[in-house]
């Protein structure tokens, strides 16, 4: 009893997924003003350092150089830096959810996302998604992975809005004399090959267990 005492549980975030052959991307911007939308280079890992209030552009080079690409919305004809993504396509840290992805072929996981503080609450987050989702389904992706902490309400709503689905809830059981455990608890409807795709993707560090009210064999 004295384990489960100290045990804390939370709800730390949620995967949502896009598959792109076989769900729409849509086909209008739903931002609310006008922007231009690339993917941003080594060129411009300045810029992107300062957005991101990082001291050195060295760390925006690092992520370049591991094969990340980073996609960035403007506005006033590309003169100023609204909103940026960066996207993997091996291997990266979730550190708002505190697993690891290892992606698997044609896959690719969106993280790093921001919106600059002046022009937040314009929906340039999931236009800024919709892009990528374009230009990534050009690539040949077939599956983008995203995902956000539980209070990150704002992003979540940028991710819906982007027509992604959500695939699974994550809860971190951590205790004072247990080993932390992560337990991943499935939306309602999602494919079980979805689902089965996350968890590899997820290694041994999630546990799949049964939506709420239902059970899971084996």
């Amino acid at each position: 009893m004295s384990h489960v005492a100290a045990s804390v549980v939370q709800h730390t975030g949620t995967f949502w997924s896009l598959d792109l052959d076989r769900r729409p991307i849509m086909t209008s911007s739903p931002a609310r003003l006008p922007a231009t939308f690339l993917q941003a280079g080594p060129e411009r890992a300045e810029e992107l350092a300062m957005a991101m209030e990082v001291a050195d552009p060295a760390v925006v080079m690092e992520r370049f150089a591991r094969g990340c690409q980073c996609y960035a919305a403007y506005l006033d004809g590309g003169k100023i830096l609204a909103s940026y993504g960066w996207v993997s396509f091996k291997q990266e840290e979730i550190g708002e959810l505190g697993l690891t992805i290892r992606l698997r072929a044609r896959r690719a996981y969106i993280w790093d996302c921001a919106t600059l503080p002046p022009y937040r609450g314009q929906r340039l987050y999931p236009a800024l998604l919709v892009y990528m989702a374009r230009v990534l389904r050009e690539q040949g992706l077939r599956r983008l992975w995203i995902g956000a902490d539980a209070s990150n309400y704002a992003s979540r709503r940028g991710i819906e809005a982007a027509g992604f689905q959500a695939v699974a809830d994550v809860t971190r059981i951590a205790g004072v004399e247990m080993k932390t455990r992560y337990l991943l608890r499935p939306r309602p409807d999602v494919p079980e090959e979805v689902l089965q795709d996350l968890c590899q993707s997820l290694s041994h560090e999630v546990e799949l267990v049964a939506p709420q009210g239902e059970s899971r064999s084996a």
